[in-house]
């Protein structure tokens, strides 16, 4: 299912499990690099990101859940993502006395 007619072929719910893997491998690779090291600001976003779609997903192909529970953990984790990138483009001023 390579390329555009790959995808376009594929039916609605199948298209939203497959945005669910994806962001499920993304989550993974995330935990995974942060037993070696210290994340950024922008990888913390990204993988709040992926674990906001992973709910989204989840939700969707999941009529019986409480989607008002999931959409508020989901609007938490895109809020929580964007103050963090936001806040990682402020140019930070240290003023420095001599």
């Amino acid at each position: 299912m390579k390329g555009r007619k790959g995808i376009m072929l594929l039916t609605e719910n199948r298209k939203v499990e497959l945005i669910k893997k994806i962001s499920e491998d993304i989550i993974k690779l995330s935990v995974k690099d942060k037993q070696d090291r210290v994340m950024s600001e922008q990888e913390k976003s990204i993988e709040l990101l992926a674990r906001a779609m992973c709910d989204f997903s989840v939700m969707y192909l999941s009529p019986q859940t409480d989607h008002d529970e999931i959409l508020k953990g989901t609007l938490s984790k895109v809020k929580i993502a964007y103050n963090t990138i936001e806040q990682s483009k402020k140019p930070s001023i240290v003023i420095k006395r001599v």
